[in-house]
């Protein structure tokens, strides 16, 4: 009993999270990508693979669709796949000397390597690699010294806003002082930068994105607009989460509901979660938690063994972790495989049923990580 046990805690562990998100990566060609990134001031992130490469087919099913990896390279890079033997990869392998796979090629939008990795990472790695070619990619020293002497050209101030966000830094300063130059701000131009700048739902660009909607509509694409408002009120999420600032919480979810009413009811629910989840209130996000899955978790088997995973992360109350059961055996019910019969096996032996946990775990077929 005692193996069994150990066995259930160990591939708990192998297994976590599952994530949410990943990198997305953009369709087209070489040159449709870099037109892109250069029309969004970006580095382009390049994931130069082969069809038979291990470690490639590693990162793409285990660091590629991670969260945190998805946040972090949708937010500053433009992400692009080459098979390097076939369409246009020989050519691209051969002007970029690629001769292992992967390779991680970090690529400004003139076409010139900002920086190089050979080899699978792990999601912490790579995320540090991407720091790395950011801040290799840093071009706002320049900018900074002519500030710092009095330089607020229109134009320069801009270039400026560009280059800081393009290198992970903050910009809105930047950004709200070139909007003071402008007499007009619904020219196509500004309009783009509005859209490139609106980074937080807590903030004058924010709001004047919103009130020139439509027209940004017209440029961008509904799609593309709601995605905007999304992120940014995410951020504005974090942010009340981060100064525990009950009152951001609130309008990041009321201009959601403003600016994208038909995502505003199941955005309002994931705030309150990540909220409570942020502030230790265990006893709420569960409450939240529980809601969110009879309402939209239907027949997500994965959603249902994300949160049980999570309560039992997070608390060691009988109560909670009840309910958190119900949720895991809900996945398990859904759909049969050894990941979600593991997690309620799990939830059963915690609370000492372990004769139904070792006949659960015992139907399923041993876990071996590809």
């Amino acid at each position: 009993m005692k193996s069994i046990w150990l066995t259930i805690c160990s591939t708990f562990m192998v297994l976590g999270a599952i994530a949410q998100d990943g990198i997305h990566f953009e369709k087209g060609t070489w040159e449709e990508v870099l037109a892109k990134a250069k029309k969004e001031h970006k580095i382009i992130f390049v994931d130069a693979y082969t069809t038979w490469c291990g470690p490639c087919k590693r990162m793409a099913k285990s660091v590629f669709p991670d969260k945190e990896v998805g946040k972090f390279y949708n937010k500053y890079f433009i992400n692009y796949k080459m098979d390097m033997e076939k369409g246009e990869g020989p050519k691209f392998a051969q002007k970029y000397r690629v001769n292992s796979y992967p390779t991680l090629l970090y690529i400004d939008y003139d076409g010139e390597v900002v920086h190089v990795g050979k080899g699978a990472r792990p999601t912490d790695q790579f995320i540090g690699l991407g720091k790395e070619a950011l801040s290799k990619f840093d071009k706002t020293g320049d900018y900074k010294e002519k500030y710092e002497a009095g330089e607020r050209d229109a134009e320069f101030l801009r270039a400026y806003a560009y280059a800081l966000i393009s290198s992970a830094k903050p910009a809105l300063k930047i950004a709200n002082e070139y909007f003071r130059t402008q007499k007009d701000l619904t020219t196509k131009t500004n309009l783009e930068f509005l859209f490139d700048f609106a980074s937080e739902a807590d903030s004058k660009i924010f709001e004047t994105l919103l009130e020139n909607k439509s027209k940004v509509i017209e440029i961008k694409g509904q799609k593309e607009f709601d995605e905007v408002v999304k992120t940014a009120c995410e951020a504005t999420v974090a942010k009340a989460v981060e100064y525990r600032v009950e009152d951001l919480l609130k309008e990041a979810k009321a201009k959601m509901k403003s600016a994208v009413p038909h995502h505003a009811k199941e955005f309002s629910i994931l705030a309150d979660l990540q909220y409570n989840r942020g502030i230790d209130d265990v006893v709420t996000y569960v409450k939240i938690a529980d809601k969110y899955l009879k309402k939209y978790g239907k027949k997500k088997s994965e959603v249902w063994n994300r949160y049980a995973l999570e309560v039992l992360r997070l608390t060691e109350d009988a109560k909670l972790l009840q309910k958190a059961e119900s949720w895991a055996k809900t996945a398990y019910e859904l759909n049969n495989i050894p990941t979600y019969a593991r997690t309620y096996a799990t939830f059963l032996h915690k609370r000492g049923k372990t004769e139904e946990a070792e006949k659960i775990y015992k139907n399923q077929p041993r876990f071996t990580p590809k």
